[in-house]
């Protein structure tokens, strides 16, 4: 596969030949790859664990976050970025009671007027035992052409944690890259979720819940956008947080009410929210006052999405691909992909899986001007974890231990948008002219 070599990589220096690398530059914009804490090869290390004897003195999360933060911030001064030019911070953790003083810690490391947008997600397993929470970011380059930049918010309400914690504990929208990234958006206003959502509501079934939510979440999205000097149409990525996948039914009819014509790629994602949460959304978009300009992506090679969304979305030197599963869309799990069922125990469904979407990935990335060799960064989500090494194997033998790029690895909650599928792909290309 071609390969670019204009793309910067720092890697743990302890790590295992093949492991994903901390981070990525590529351009103006630094991908890091899901961060988890630990050491890559003794797992848990000492200093994170509460003393013995006294259970109750101490934050296993505080411990673990800011062992995480201090590791982190001394890679990405290897590609020219820090904690304080986080573009947007992807946080997964396993446990609800963990969230407050995961947020309340950020102070001690985000610049404390402009904290990163933010989007946080409950989920089931990460891939290191005893590992309570993984962020993966993406930066912006201290030296960048078009530095981060903060916007002020004249319409969105305040984030409900202002009321909850005293201080906003992540920004709503920021610019830089020549992009703009949203926080991951729920149904609140400044005094947390709306009387319509309530579980105690006296009419519990008068609204489709997830249509409301999406509804109101797009709306704060247009103002945030507005404000930031451009609008839904220019979207080019956009994440979905879903607790029940038989609602795409309801997000797909309100995603094309909102974007009628060249919608952003798109993946959805089943993790957890606490009720009466049911969706949470968030989008990257192009700067129209910047030097990109939005391309819609499409290949005959690869399989066209069921849901109103493209294969991929190119900005610039940047390649947006849909969530990847292997499926054909036609047949739910592809053939190519399906495990023959006279004879179960003589194939892996986790590498058919691999090998089927890598070549539909790199057949988008081609299309777009570059190959799967440049993929930047990989978020991976699992329907059971057992199924990583195989699929991990995959991406080696073909791309090399060299070229695997920033990862992000979670077992959901529950099945994938296509239930025969155990393994979707959230990527992003780099594909500099």
């Amino acid at each position: 596969m071609p390969v670019n070599s204009a793309v910067k990589y720092v890697r743990h220096q302890e790590a295992p030949a093949g492991s994903p690398p901390v981070a990525a530059r590529a351009g103006d914009l630094v991908f890091v790859g899901g961060q988890l804490p630990v050491h890559p090869v003794e797992g848990i290390p000492a200093e994170t664990l509460l003393s013995k004897g006294m259970p109750f003195h101490g934050s296993l999360i505080e411990k673990q976050l800011r062992y995480l933060y201090s590791n982190l911030d001394t890679h990405l001064a290897e590609v020219g970025t820090s904690l304080k030019k986080i573009m947007k911070i992807n946080s997964f953790q396993i446990h609800g009671e963990d969230i407050d003083m995961a947020l309340r810690i950020r102070r001690d490391w985000f610049d404390r007027e402009t904290p990163p947008p933010s989007t946080m997600g409950l989920v089931t397993e990460l891939p290191a035992r005893d590992a309570r929470v993984m962020i993966d970011l993406i930066n912006v380059a201290e030296d960048a052409n078009l530095p981060m930049t903060s916007v002020k918010v004249t319409k969105s309400p305040s984030i409900a944690q202002v009321k909850s914690i005293g201080w906003p504990v992540y920004s709503q929208v920021v610019k830089g890259g020549g992009f703009v990234f949203t926080r991951g958006t729920t149904t609140q206003n400044a005094n947390g979720p709306l009387p319509e959502m309530a579980l105690d509501h006296p009419f519990p079934y008068a609204l489709d819940q997830v249509e409301f939510q999406l509804r109101y979440q797009l709306d704060r999205m247009k103002e945030l956008l507005a404000d930031a000097g451009c609008s839904l149409s220019d979207a080019v990525k956009a994440e979905i947080l879903l607790s029940d996948m038989s609602d795409i039914v309801s997000v797909n009819k309100v995603w094309a009410e909102y974007f009628p014509v060249d919608p952003p790629a798109r993946v959805i994602v089943p993790i957890e929210k606490i009720p009466p949460m049911r969706i949470e959304s968030e989008v990257i978009a192009v700067d129209p006052n910047g030097p990109y300009k939005k391309e819609t992506i499409y290949t005959n090679d690869a399989p066209t999405p069921l849901g109103p969304e493209p294969q991929a979305v190119k900005a610039g030197p940047y390649v947006f691909i849909s969530g990847q599963m292997a499926t054909d869309y036609e047949s739910g799990l592809a053939p190519e992909a399906s495990v023959d069922p006279r004879f179960p125990n003589h194939a892996s469904s986790a590498k058919l899986q691999a090998q089927y979407i890598l070549k539909n990935v790199d057949a988008i990335c081609r299309a777009a001007g570059t190959s799967a060799a440049n993929i930047v960064k990989r978020r991976i989500h699992h329907t059971d974890l057992n199924e990583m090494p195989k699929a991990e194997a995959v991406w080696r033998s073909q791309l090399g231990d060299d070229r695997i790029p920033p990862t992000s690895t979670f077992r959901g909650m529950g099945p994938l948008p296509v239930p025969d599928c155990t393994i979707q792909y959230d990527l992003i290309a780099y594909a500099p002219d």
